[in-house]
């Protein structure tokens, strides 16, 4: 029997398995203990091959949160109003960022400075809520007049914001907080915000 062919990997199949195993250790060890030795034995490669593509730890974990965050997008549904679905926006957002990744934040600050670099980079930026306000906006339930840069980053800010001083999952409560007490009074109508209070004293959904 003739041995098994053993396929090299290359170009974009190569780096994507190389940033898989980079996640993979990074959400195991933290960044404190990550190292390109655990990552090449892991991804199934050589040192040298990751120091070509990535010559420091920041830029290899930086792209390794990229590549993760791509590949599990923000996605929610049309569930009919905008309350429900910021809702359900920030939930899945928290879900897929525990508090155990986020202290990849602090771990990486001095690295990522070192490199005039930080997560406030366009590279790391996504924006998910734009097609929940979008929806807001034809449904008549946001006034786009109230909308800037800095309201739109609220809901999500809040959210990381609780769950890094914490240091714990964010619960339902505090996301229903975020969107009524907050978000919601600075962007929609007077008589969608009612609506909308009156949706929530009712038994709306929620997160």
């Amino acid at each position: 029997m003739s041995d098994p062919i053993v396929r090299r990997r290359r170009g974009v199949a190569l780096e994507d398995a190389i940033l898989e195993a980079t996640w993979a250790e990074l959400a195991m060890s933290g960044y404190a203990n990550f190292t390109f030795e655990a990552v090449a034995k892991r991804a199934g490669t050589s040192r040298a091959v990751l120091y070509r593509r990535w010559p420091t730890r920041a830029r290899l974990a930086s792209a390794a949160i990229i590549l993760h965050t791509r590949q599990h997008p923000l996605v929610v549904p049309d569930l009919g109003n905008v309350r429900d679905e910021l809702c359900l926006l920030i939930r899945r957002f928290a879900d897929r960022s525990p508090p155990k990744l986020l202290r990849l934040i602090f771990e990486m600050s001095e690295d990522m400075a070192a490199e005039n670099a930080s997560f406030g980079d366009q590279r790391f930026q996504e924006n998910p809520l734009m097609e929940l306000i979008e929806r807001g906006v034809r449904r008549g339930e946001i006034d786009p007049n109230r909308l800037t840069p800095r309201v739109l980053r609220v809901p999500l800010s809040l959210a990381l914001h609780e769950m890094v001083v914490t240091a714990r999952q964010i619960p339902d409560d505090a996301i229903t907080e975020i969107v009524d007490q907050v978000f919601l009074p600075l962007v929609v109508f007077v008589d969608a915000l009612r609506h909308s209070r009156e949706a929530a004293a009712s038994g709306g959904r929620g997160p």
